[in-house]
């Protein structure tokens, strides 16, 4: 512990020596971020939420081929319809990537040789639809970012052919919703970002008062927004829905980091030039501030590890990991050095005298007024370290809870603390009742795991997709995909299992049908399936390629399972269930594997357990922070105190959820980690202030709470303040999971600071009682983590 505080008093020795040098590593890490958020890419959709799977893989590179749709309504068999279908099937035709198009034109250019200009002609080839369907078929293998160019070229073919006043045309299908997702996500991300800054400085300017250039932080934390961009961008974490939601949450975090510095240096100027105040400063608010940072990135870790299987979750939580480390950096490497070099330009005016009295200690009040903070205005001490006592009673033994800069917010805070202490059994019963209760409720909250329900339902891709799927009789959106592996998948016993897994399958509940390879041998055969494998592979080999390969290729074979429409993620996981029952129950024959596969079967599950294992994450998220805490203090009572508080809170929370109706997502299920993880800053800082009073002369367990909580908690409280109006640019998210996420989050926050200073004195008052009376288990009953004395 003391190697930390000299760690940081040496960090502040060389940033006030070498500020212009600090600023210009900070450039030049500015510069490299550029180039590492260049190469950003998006996922969307249900592959943000699909791990690495072998069998995935596989299906992806043989069978898996996206497509766009383009659906055509009103005057649809007019010869000038089909020739503009057909030079927009030409034109697709030549596209990269594009295997190939299906379209009315083809049977009517098969049929005639052209495209006639008789009406009555094309209808007796197509008929006479109200609507038609243009299918661009993608090769196979292709990412969400090499589908893309497919969609923009279809909106510029869709142009280019020109297609009848008559007709409306709409482009539609997985890559067009991709396409716009990923458009909307970014515009999204610029958007919170922008609302975050804007209501940082709204927040700073009114909070935030009583110091000199109160807008800094907010240039650091923006810096250190930029250096995550960058780190992301070099480690290869994409953006998605929820990755976008972390930037809103940084500025949050991080502006509370670099408050937090900005407070104590303002504090140590009153008393000493700035080249011993930044020492001091750091020293004193650096310890408590990175370990605050730490427990952040401990609370994400918790959620990294525990949803390692799920991309989104796993990129989220790297991200908040890249980003609360960088925007701490930042405060260091901006924020300081800015400070430094204008605390000394301020004092080039003062003269020799007031250099020499600044010197000496800036001692008489000549040398305070000259820093621009008296005692009326200077900031309330966001963090005072166990380091350098920011009031001390003076020779006439004045209370320091009643000096005029804690102010009239701070002197209640500290009473009601008080008050608070003296009754622990009666405040800890309630808080223990309420977070019973809201564990008792979070059992009936509803869920978000629908991932179509996660994105705006009034996005013109979704709509389009959804008058697509209501056309088709929901589309890929009800076909599931079974891959099939082993040898010998043409033998007619493997054809005769795929006929016996239908007949077992339709009858399933949530089951609508089967289409397999037995199903395209049997209609290019007479309904049978020949009695010997060279029978079969006649058969095959008489079926076009662009039709075989759906069903045959690299050595796989592929069946579709059609599910009933609209289900709801319940139904889903029963139907995903049952085919995985009936492929059991069919009885393959020796050395053959069906598996059934794809996004649409794997996601749900993955969405649903992460879910279900929230309590999982929160548990290790306690446990991690509850380590570093240990490791730190090396002090069982300092360990659990700060997160005695926190558990509190995750039970509290379900109970605001409950109140607001919000629904448990996969997002906020990682929230009870975070929030151990975030929250402990506040129970840190004011259970390091309550051990210095504490180890104070003829100072008692309640004088120290009071001093405490009077001395920190108007600061932390407008800390908590800022931090909530960084996450509050997520309720104004389009995306209803990230719109949730902002109220759960901004509520949660509120909720830690009333448990810090309201659970937390009487928390310190019961465990020090047990401390002191059992002694050696619990390490320096005086606090072993208290220096006393000037850093």
């Amino acid at each position: 512990m003391h190697a930390l505080r000299s760690l940081f008093r040496t960090v502040g020795h060389e940033i006030q020596a070498h500020p212009v040098a600090t600023l210009l590593v900070a450039a030049v890490l500015l510069f490299a971020a550029f180039g590492g958020a260049a190469q950003i890419t998006s996922v969307t959709g249900d592959q943000a939420f699909t791990g690495e799977n072998p069998t995935l893989e596989t299906f992806n590179e043989a069978f898996d081929r996206g497509s766009i749709s383009v659906l055509l309504r009103g005057e649809t068999t007019d010869p000038a319809t089909v020739r503009a279908i057909d030079r927009f099937d030409e034109r697709m035709s030549t596209v990269e990537n594009v295997a190939y198009v299906s379209s009315p034109a083809d049977r009517v250019r098969a049929e005639y040789g052209r495209i006639p200009d008789s009406q009555a002609k094309i209808e007796r080839v197509v008929g006479s639809p109200d609507v038609v369907f243009v299918r661009v078929v993608f090769d196979t293998g292709l990412t969400q970012p090499e589908e893309r160019p497919i969609y923009t070229e279809a909106l510029n073919a869709e142009e280019w052919a020109r297609f009848p006043a008559g007709v409306d045309v709409i482009v539609t299908g997985s890559a067009a919703f991709s396409a716009q997702l990923s458009e909307l996500i970014s515009q999204s991300t610029n958007q919170l970002l922008g609302l975050a800054v804007g209501l940082m400085i709204v927040a700073l300017f009114f909070l935030f008062r009583g110091v000199r250039l109160r807008l800094l932080p907010i240039v650091a934390v923006f810096t250190g927004v930029l250096y995550t961009f960058g780190a992301i961008g070099y480690a290869g974490i994409p953006n998605s829905t929820l990755t976008s939601s972390v930037f809103p949450i940084l500025i949050g975090l991080g502006i509370d980091y670099s408050v937090q510095f900005h407070e104590r240096y303002e504090e140590e100027l009153e008393s000493a030039p700035p080249r011993e105040a930044l020492p001091r400063a750091l020293a004193g608010i650096g310890p408590p501030v990175f370990i605050a940072m730490l427990a952040a990135a401990f609370g994400f870790g918790a959620t990294w590890i525990s949803t390692r299987g799920t991309p989104a979750f796993v990129w989220f939580a790297q991200t908040s990991m890249f980003g609360v480390l960088l925007t701490f950096l930042a405060g260091l490497l901006v924020l300081l050095p800015v400070l430094t070099l204008y605390a000394r330009f301020r004092r080039r005016g003062l003269g020799e005298l007031g250099l020499r009295e600044l010197t000496d200690g800036g001692a008489d009040r000549e040398a305070t007024l000259s820093s621009g903070v008296g005692p009326e205005t200077a900031p309330d001490d966001g963090a005072d370290s166990a380091e350098t006592p920011a009031v001390a009673p003076d020779a006439s033994g004045t209370d320091p809870t009643d000096s005029e800069r804690v102010g009239t917010v701070g002197r209640t805070l500290g009473r009601t603390s008080r008050t608070l202490a003296a009754n622990p059994g009666v405040v800890l019963l309630v808080a223990l009742l309420l977070m019973g209760a809201g564990f008792q409720a979070g059992q009936g909250l509803e869920t978000l795991a629908d991932t179509e329900e996660f994105v705006p339902q009034d996005l013109p891709a979704y709509v389009d997709l959804q008058q697509f799927r209501a056309q088709t009789g929901g589309g890929s959106a009800v076909q599931y995909d079974v891959v099939v592996t082993g040898s010998e998948l043409t033998h007619p016993a493997v054809l005769e299992w795929m006929q016996r897994f239908e007949r077992v399958a339709v009858g399933a509940p949530l089951i609508q049908g089967v289409d397999s390879p037995a199903t395209l041998v049997a209609e290019h055969n007479g309904g049978e399936i020949p009695e010997t494998q060279a029978g079969v592979e006649r058969v095959l080999s008489a079926v076009p390629e662009r039709e075989r390969t759906r069903y045959y290729n690299d050595g796989y074979a592929h069946i579709t399972v059609i599910g009933a429409q609209d289900m709801e993620t319940g139904e889903t996981l029963s139907f995903i269930s049952n085919v995985k029952e009936t492929l059991r129950f069919s009885n393959p024959p020796p050395g053959v594997d069906p598996t059934l596969t794809g996004t649409a079967a794997i996601t749900p599950p993955s969405v649903v357990d992460q879910i279900e294992s929230r309590n999982v994450t929160t548990g290790l998220g306690v446990l991690f922070v509850f380590g570093l805490l240990l490791a730190y203090y090396r002090n069982l009572v300092k360990a659990v105190a700060p997160l005695v508080p926190m558990v509190f809170v995750i039970g509290w929370q379900n109970l605001y959820m409950a109140a607001l109706s919000i629904p448990v997502s996969p997002l906020g299920a990682s929230l009870g980690a975070m929030t151990v993880g975030i929250g402990a800053e506040y129970t840190i800082i004011v259970m390091e202030r309550y051990y210095e009073e504490k180890a104070r002369a003829g100072t008692s367990k309640l004088d120290a709470v009071e001093t405490a909580a009077t001395r920190v908690g108007k600061a932390i409280s407008v800390s908590g303040m800022t931090t909530v109006f960084g996450f509050s640019a997520l309720t104004l998210s389009p995306f209803p999971i990230l719109g949730d996420f902002g109220y759960l989050t901004v509520g949660v926050i509120f909720l830690t600071l009333v448990a810090a200073l309201a659970t937390l004195p009487p928390t310190l008052i019961v465990l020090d009682g047990v401390a002191e009376r059992l002694g050696p288990l619990f390490g320096d009953r005086d606090g072993d983590a208290t220096v006393q004395g000037n850093a």
